[in-house]
């Protein structure tokens, strides 16, 4: 009967690892995804302000390759 008292006083610190080690996990996924997300967009984005920028006539087709090579590196 001894050992079983003492193994139910940990419990609480048993479930406060658990829940602290999900925690940490979902974090880490959810850090790992959006920084994903976020390196698309990124070239998403200088790939649109380069093509608006050759519509306008502001960049010829040499300079915009040249340029996306160069911000998507």
């Amino acid at each position: 009967m001894g050992l079983e008292k003492d193994s139910f006083s940990f419990f609480p610190f048993g479930a406060l690892f658990c829940l602290t080690l999900f925690c940490l996990v979902a974090v880490r996924i959810y850090t790992v995804r959006h920084r994903c997300t976020d390196h698309g967009q990124k070239e998403r984005n200088i790939d649109l302000i380069l093509k608006s920028r050759m519509a306008k006539g502001e960049l010829d087709e040499k300079e915009y390759h040249r340029l996306n090579d160069l911000l998507t590196k």
